[in-house]
């Protein structure tokens, strides 16, 4: 993710989560493109949006077309944020 210009956290090594602008058009875009991810609204209370990642099942040939995507789905470039408050 990190070469992508993309941050990513995570302690455990099973999940990944990663701030994005707009967590509905993120994981939409990811979707389109096959890959399945969770929106991080059900998984946090008071921090910013973002996306959840289970990577614990990807094998290794799996990272760095999924960083791809995720860069051009969450990075820079994907979008104006988004408020409906």
């Amino acid at each position: 993710l990190a070469e992508h210009g993309v941050a990513g956290y995570g302690r455990t090594g099973m999940n990944v989560w990663i701030p994005v602008p707009d967590e509905t058009g993120a994981v939409a875009r990811l979707l389109h493109g096959g890959w399945a991810v969770a929106p991080g609204a059900r998984f946090r209370l008071s921090t910013p949006p973002g996306i959840r990642i289970t990577v614990s099942t990807l094998g290794e040939a799996d990272f760095g077309p999924l960083a791809a995507a995720v860069a051009a789905a969450a990075g820079p470039g994907a979008g104006p944020p988004r408020s409906y408050v």
